[in-house]
């Protein structure tokens, strides 16, 4: 597999890729201004077909890791672990010795996948 890594991603593909994976399409203008306001947007191409992408938004004190996607027929060839590290990377360029506290939301079922970059299984049912 050919993969790039960009910083960019449309709203038309951000589209497809929740709807992907069973959310739900969000509106165009809002997925607009949600992605305009990442501060961090990874998105991996195949072919010029994105396949996957994960963004963070952060305000210098904490930092929120979400839309960690990729399509179903690509998971597992290591495509989300590519993401992840850059991800991590990010995190850590702007930690500036770890002084930021990072949050990340899983489906029950995929929070083991995050285990792996340090995150740790917490959860608070009302």
């Amino acid at each position: 597999m050919n993969i790039t890594f960009v910083n960019s991603i449309t709203v038309e593909d951000y589209n497809i890729l929740v709807e992907a994976v069973g959310w739900a399409a969000r509106n165009p203008e809002r997925v607009h201004i949600a992605l305009e306001r990442s501060d961090f947007l990874i998105a991996a191409q195949m072919d010029g077909k994105t396949i996957g992408m994960a963004r963070v938004v952060q305000d210098g004190l904490q930092a929120l890791v979400m839309d960690v996607i990729v399509l179903p027929e690509y998971q597992g060839h290591g495509i989300g672990k590519a993401i992840m590290r850059r991800v991590m990377k990010y995190l850590e360029d702007i930690s500036h010795n770890g002084g930021i506290f990072v949050n990340l939301m899983s489906a029950v079922d995929r929070y083991s996948f995050y285990e792996q970059f340090g995150f740790e299984r917490m959860y608070l049912v009302l």
